[in-house]
């Protein structure tokens, strides 16, 4: 009798395990989903649905096809999603909307190279509302597909590019805690990787995102099925892969500025906050190398400049430099994240990825800021080279990173790169015709035969580049969204933002 209480006892035992085993998971799970903004609720798109009617904007000041000046009192027709004719003393069709452009300027859609949507759906209403009427999304997932696809029938939002996730070599509980948690693809068998390259081309994806930890051999591999199977990669610098391996392969874009600071600091042997001046004239040095072997070997850069820009402020003070961006409008899953020891992309102050720690030595904190912003004028170095040299730079945000709020982003990098030396026209043509042309799109130019993504503007952004935030109407694939359509999907999502369950 007692070896079998004692049995008994034993299996309750199992039980009450695999209980709290599962009550554990759920909890992780719960958090891991609310961390990449699943639980906040979707703002029905259908309440912003518009057709591709016929439109005519009169008497507006439009951006010449070289996007160097404004031609002034221009009519533009729209017809079914394209622009059919832009002029003067146009003869209206009699089934157009007319809108009044009178004192407004037209510029197309603007294109953010490098977001991330994560489970945010209402990010895409923040797009359009922002005058963002394509996104290419760098971590995407079955589901970002399934949003492009609804978007092309209709679904308010902008044209989505969707790369794969990230690829890390990783196995094991590793590559399992990275797929999960982290929404990274892990690589283990170097032969696995022709399989994967083909369901990945089938299931549509537009390109292959490579990763800062995948191997040189593993990379490699990827580079040559890639080649093979006529996909793009894109992304980051290999930790291991030296520059001179870099330029040669089929790594054509790279996904920020900052991955040629990492590997200039590598080749430095790691600068500190104490040699900060060396390291940035050894940056300068480099720097025309690095441009020109970019423009010899027709490669595009991202620029990400605001976020970079921004690493200074996060690390001096979180809540001042949440306080100069529509914070209110970050998914609230997202914002609050995970206990501060599971690294995700957390935006408040006790979650903050790149806030000091709270035992942070207060004398080490004037270093630590003079090693951040060498870390943002190395970008900036590398910037404007690349300008001088014409290498494709891509205005691109990595949004949903903090402080990159989705949309609203786009004007403060338009804005960084006009600190840096662009001038706001060339500023302008990386966050339309560049990223466009080096996408093969019809779109980036307003002109006859171009698909009709405007921004109609109450100022002249040719004379201050903050006035692409001064916006009047956006059209998005031939739907015209009015300020009124636009204020209201901004307050549909900060709604959603307050009423979210975060407990």
């Amino acid at each position: 009798m007692k070896a079998l209480n004692l049995k008994k006892l034993g299996l309750w035992l199992v039980v009450l395990l695999l209980a709290l085993s599962a009550t554990s998971f759920g909890v992780m799970y719960y958090q891991v989903n609310k961390a990449w903004g699943e639980y906040v609720p979707v703002v029905d798109p259908a309440l912003y649905a518009k057709t591709q009617g016929a439109y005519a904007i009169t008497n507006a000041n439009v951006l010449s096809d070289n996007g160097q000046y404004m031609r002034p009192n221009q009519t533009v027709l729209i017809q079914e999603g394209k622009i059919t004719k832009v002029g003067s003393d146009l003869s209206l069709p009699e089934d157009a909307q007319v809108i009044d452009g009178i004192g407004k300027f037209i510029i197309p859609g603007l294109i953010d190279a490098h977001v991330h949507l994560w489970q945010s759906a209402n990010d895409l209403l923040l797009y359009l509302a922002n005058g963002v009427t394509h996104v290419r999304e760098l971590n995407g997932s079955e589901e970002h597909l399934q949003w492009r696809a609804e978007i092309a029938s209709g679904r308010p939002g902008p044209d989505l590019f969707v790369a794969t996730r990230r690829h890390n070599s990783s196995s094991g509980i590793a590559g399992l805690f990275d797929r999960w948690a982290a929404k990274i693809n892990p690589v283990a068998d170097i032969d696995d990787i022709p399989e994967r390259v083909n369901e990945i081309k089938d299931a549509g994806y537009d390109a292959i995102k490579i990763y800062t930890l995948l191997s040189n051999d593993h990379f490699f591999a990827f580079n040559e099925e890639a080649g093979n199977s006529d996909i793009q990669i894109l992304g980051h610098i290999p930790y291991n892969l030296p520059l001179s391996e870099l330029w040669p392969s089929n790594l054509k874009e790279i996904a920020h500025v900052e991955e040629f600071v990492k590997a200039l600091d590598r080749e430095f042997g790691g600068y500190g906050r104490d040699n900060t001046e060396v390291f940035l004239e050894f940056v300068e040095k480099r720097s025309t190398d690095i441009a020109s072997r970019l423009a010899e070997n027709n490669m595009a850069v991202v620029s990400t400049l605001a976020l970079v820009e921004s690493f200074p402020a996060q690390k001096m003070s979180v809540e001042s430099a949440l306080s100069h961006v529509h914070v209110e409008h970050v998914n609230r899953g997202i914002a609050e994240a995970l206990h501060p020891s599971i690294k995700v992309m957390g935006w408040l102050p006790e979650v903050n990825i790149y806030r000091l720690p709270e035992d942070y030595p207060e004398e080490r904190v004037p270093g630590n800021q003079r090693y951040w912003k060498a870390y943002a004028k190395a970008n900036q170095i590398l910037l404007q080279a690349m300008r001088d040299n014409r290498v494709k730079v891509l205005a691109g945000t990595d949004a949903n990173v903090p402080v990159m709020v989705p949309g609203f982003s786009m004007h403060d990098e338009l804005a960084a790169l006009v600190r840096t030396g662009y001038k706001p026209a060339e500023a302008l043509r990386s966050a339309t015709a560049e990223t466009a042309q080096w996408m093969g799109l019809k779109t980036g130019v307003v002109a006859a035969g171009y698909q009709a993504d405007l921004v109609v503007l109450n100022s002249n952004p040719l004379v201050d580049i903050d006035n692409t935030r001064a916006i009047s109407g956006v059209m998005s694939n031939g739907r015209w969204y009015s300020p009124k359509d636009t204020q209201a999907m901004l307050k549909a999502v900060r709604d959603a933002n307050e009423v979210v369950n975060v407990n």
